[in-house]
């Protein structure tokens, strides 16, 4: 029996599920719609044609449309908006856009890749000639035909996200005079922490944006036509108003199909990309992903992350039974002549979701001394409850993406700090420095780590009732001695417990945290076991983290 494989939206996810599904199943008969005049094509391109970086809007696109049925005998629909979908039925009923016919669409699965939309803010006058955003290539063909008739040379542009940004660069290379106003205190808040996004922001002034943060665009002023921007601190004269708030989601023809849609407002989907209606799958912008760091489902609307999910979306579909684990958000762009990379999440989104986040920033050479080079800022966050790399935020002019994907790897596999520093990295002075930024940024972590593991310690030392300090290090030498794992004890920790008996200093304060941290890392169990046996008072807030370490386990505190 040959498959009916049909799939909404001509997006990476879409476009990348069909294909997948051709190359699974090469007797299925598979379509591809969507209601652009164009089949897939790189919307992060856009702002690059702005700027004249990229030659023309055509150039973006993947493949012309011919492709697709030649090479890979998938149908392709342009300008077919699908409105309803019965899934009792497995039908799909469309329309052509330009032509207005209607078409019923059979299906054995069916792939929802619809993307997402930009949201106009509700601001008085944004439905003016002069305001536009900047997803599809007839957005930017409009913004581009405005700019040749505009008399007044600026622009102003809400929202300080990756486009927003990316299009100040734009829209600076053009000649224009650029403000950016921005509602939250800092641009790329959910991608870095402030004092990164900080840096990027001095470069975009140096180049003569201006931005406006803790801001908002009141109104939007003139006749038919854009003649300024009313914000909290004033007027602005433009004609040209750039929306690069936000994106939605387009999950509305699947909430009208009865299919599970998220706290996001995104559709619901599982491990293998199923909605909770059988045989509808959904990948992309349309979506809500599993974030690995925190297990939370949310938005990441990046091509990488949807042509993962497309490619898992389009196996299933054709009855293979793969799964995508979610994603660590890592992204990267060139700003102001730095690159930017992060992957992970930011220390407020990490207080915001329960954890408590510890960094380090780091500024290291990305070659030897000796040799010509260029500096890079990185900074990792790690969460101090389980030691695990959770966060990665990097800033230089060379060689930033390729260790945010290092470190995004990382991330997936939840490796902790410490084991993220002992990573080897290659040598040679003109490419790279014996110790990279990357392992420069992770040694410093590991350090403030191991700093207030010592200060854990010395509390747990402190709290630990005079009346039952000689006993207690009575107990702990015992299990040492009777430890079959003694031999693993390094030479200055036994030093240090020889020269505090010599002194009969083992039941002080210093002493027993030498015991107590000895004792940890080789035995954790029975060491635990005697504070909670005699200290029952403090057994509720201690916990032991066991880490792939043997040796380096983690006594941590529960608040």
């Amino acid at each position: 029996m040959i498959k009916e494989m049909l799939v909404v939206g001509a997006g990476p996810a879409g476009t990348t599920a069909a294909l997948q599904s051709r190359k699974l199943d090469k007797r299925a008969k598979v379509t591809l719609l969507t209601e652009e005049p164009h089949p897939e094509y790189s919307r992060c391109g856009l702002p690059y044609v702005v700027s004249g970086v990229v030659s023309s809007l055509e150039s973006l696109i993947s493949h012309p449309p011919e492709f697709y049925e030649r090479t890979s005998r998938i149908k392709l629909m342009l300008h077919t908006r699908a409105y309803e979908i019965d899934p009792k039925g497995k039908t799909v009923s469309a329309r052509n856009l330009k032509t207005g016919n209607e078409d019923s669409l059979h299906y054995d699965s069916l792939i929802l890749a619809c993307g997402g939309r930009p949201v106009l803010p509700p601001i008085r006058g944004v439905d003016k000639e002069g305001v536009f955003a900047v997803r599809t290539i007839e957005n930017v063909r409009s913004l581009l035909d405005h700019l040749k008739m505009v008399t007044v040379k600026s622009a102003v542009i809400i929202g300080a996200g990756l486009v927003g940004m990316e299009m100040s660069e734009a829209l600076i290379k053009k000649g224009l005079k650029v403000t950016v106003v921005e509602i939250l205190p800092e641009i790329l808040q959910s991608l870095l922490d402030p004092d990164m996004a900080a840096v990027v922001r001095e470069r975009a002034e140096q180049a003569g944006v201006k931005i406006l943060t803790d801001a908002v665009v009141e109104e939007i002023f003139g006749d038919e036509r854009v003649k300024g921007v009313k914000v909290s601190t004033g007027e602005i004269e433009t004609e040209t108003v750039v929306v690069a708030a936000k994106v939605k989601p387009n999950a509305d023809l699947a909430e009208r199909s009865g299919i599970r849609i998220g706290k996001t407002g995104a559709i619901d989907v599982d491990e293998y990309m199923r909605t909770s209606v059988e045989a509808i799958y959904a990948a992309g912008d349309c979506v809500e992903t599993r974030d690995v760091v925190s297990g939370r489902k949310t938005l990441i609307q990046l091509a990488t992350t949807a042509v993962r999910q497309g490619l898992v979306a389009g196996a299933n579909a054709v009855g293979g039974h793969e799964r995508y684990l979610g994603s660590t958000g890592v992204c990267t762009t060139e700003l102001f002549g730095i690159e930017l990379a992060s992957a992970g999440i930011t220390t407020g989104i990490a207080g915001a979701v329960g954890m408590s986040p510890i960094s380090a920033r780091i500024a290291a050479p990305t070659r030897p001394k000796y040799f010509p080079s260029k500096s890079c800022i990185v900074k990792l966050l790690s969460n101090r409850q389980d030691e695990r790399l959770i966060g990665v935020q990097i800033i230089g002019e060379d060689g930033v993406s390729e260790r945010a994907n290092l470190a995004a790897h990382a991330i997936h596999m939840q490796q902790d700090v410490n084991e993220f520093a002992k990573m080897e990295t290659c040598y040679a002075p003109p490419v790279a420095p014996v110790w990279d930024p990357l392992f420069v940024a992770a040694q410093a972590l590991t350090r403030k780590l191991e700093v207030e593991f010592d200060k854990r310690l010395e509390r747990l030392a402190l709290e630990i009732p005079v009346h039952f300090r000689s006993v207690a290090a009575e107990k702990l030498v015992e299990i040492l001695i009777n430890s079959p794992n003694v031999k693993r004890m390094s030479d200055e920790v036994m030093k240090r417990i020889l020269f505090n008996w010599q002194r009969g200093a083992l039941s002080t304060e210093y002493g027993l945290q030498v015991l107590l941290e000895a004792a940890l890392a080789l035995e954790p169990e029975r060491t635990m076991s005697l504070l909670s046996e005699r200290l029952r008072l403090y057994a509720p807030v201690l916990e032991l983290k066991e880490t792939r370490i043997p040796t380096q386990p983690r006594l941590l505190y529960n608040f």
